[in-house]
């Protein structure tokens, strides 16, 4: 935990209620029987707002926020998942790891997520990252916030959750900075997660993060040692074949053989260009001593694969299955 986000949090207690939970429910009064089904397919993956935090109006920056969610649990009646949240500014970053379980309640007409915080946060993130070992939820492990659970709809296409925030906002001085991070409404729509949580409600009741489903690539760079100035012959090529980047702002340094930087990036990001209604796939060269973008390449956003050949630096990425290990 880092004291510079308590401000945020005081500021936060103070308008919280600007926020109302809705008690959503789905259009027949509750929620399709298969919802939970639906749900443990849905909530997998991981997710970034690099695109929102980049088109962000000059005078409003955009907290950029990591989402990794892992279903570890799944019946019938109930799904369980493991929500670990990391936001970000140019200054400070704050990381925090949630324990959410999905069940039926009101006789079985409502669809309601209970979060649940960790009592050793360390050995939660752990867990977390050890995808080997299943996970086991031990009640002695985690507090349960009940005030703060969210009522879930499902339409047909999406899901939606809110929270009380009236409710909630009771509990967060026992929270710590963490409370930043806990999430107060959210949607599942397709490859787009959007969140509100606590660390949101300064910027207004509306404020929420759009962050997309992450997909990786990897494959291969070779850059010549000449540059972008390298004469027609130069046979002095360095490669790298473990490149692997992240479709939302992933970035990879190119180096030397040697393992010296080149001065050269690459950056993989899927964006948009509203004037022109065009969305894709977008593998960015970046001069590292100035941070500007030399050129770049698209394709449609929905791509298996994306390269480039400026003479001096070839590249060819391919999609993968997961993020690298360890992540």
């Amino acid at each position: 935990m880092q004291a510079r986000w308590l401000p945020v949090l005081l500021l936060l207690l103070s308008g919280c209620q600007a926020v109302e939970g809705t008690g959503v429910r789905s259009r027949n009064g509750g929620v399709d029987g298969d919802a939970v089904a639906i749900l443990a397919k849905l909530l997998p993956g991981e997710y970034d707002n690099h695109e929102q935090v980049v088109h962000a109006a000059a005078g409003s920056p955009q907290l950029r926020i990591q989402h990794d969610l892992r279903v570890v649990d799944h019946g019938s009646d109930h799904v369980d998942w493991l929500w670990r949240l990391r936001a970000s500014t140019a200054t400070q970053s704050l990381a925090g790891i949630w324990f959410l379980r999905a069940q039926y309640a009101h006789s079985g007409h409502q669809l309601r997520i209970v979060p649940y915080r960790p009592l050793d946060a360390a050995a939660a993130n752990a867990a977390f990252s050890d995808s080997s070992k299943p996970f086991r939820f031990v009640a002695e492990q985690w507090a349960e916030l009940a005030p703060c659970g969210l009522d879930a709809n499902w339409d047909g296409t999406k899901f939606s959750a809110t929270a009380n925030v009236e409710a909630c906002s009771a509990l967060l001085p026992g929270l710590g900075e963490v409370a930043a991070l806990l999430p107060l409404r959210l949607t599942i729509d397709g490859e787009m997660l959007r969140v509100a949580t606590f660390s949101d409600s300064s910027r207004g009741p509306g404020a929420i993060e759009e962050a997309r489903r992450t997909r990786w690539f990897e494959g291969w760079a070779a850059v010549n040692g000449g540059g972008p100035l390298a004469k027609v012959g130069n046979q002095d090529w360095h490669f790298d074949r473990s490149v692997r980047l992240s479709s939302e702002g992933g970035r990879a340094s190119l180096h030397w053989r040697d393992g010296a930087p080149s001065g050269y990036s690459l950056e993989l990001e899927h964006t948009s260009y509203p004037e022109r209604k065009l969305s894709v796939l977008q593998l960015n060269v970046i001069d590292d001593a100035t941070g500007k973008v030399l050129t770049y390449a698209w394709t449609d956003p929905q791509s298996s694969a994306i390269g480039l050949n400026l003479g001096w630096l070839q590249v060819g990425l391919g999609a993968s299955a997961g993020a690298p290990a360890g992540k």
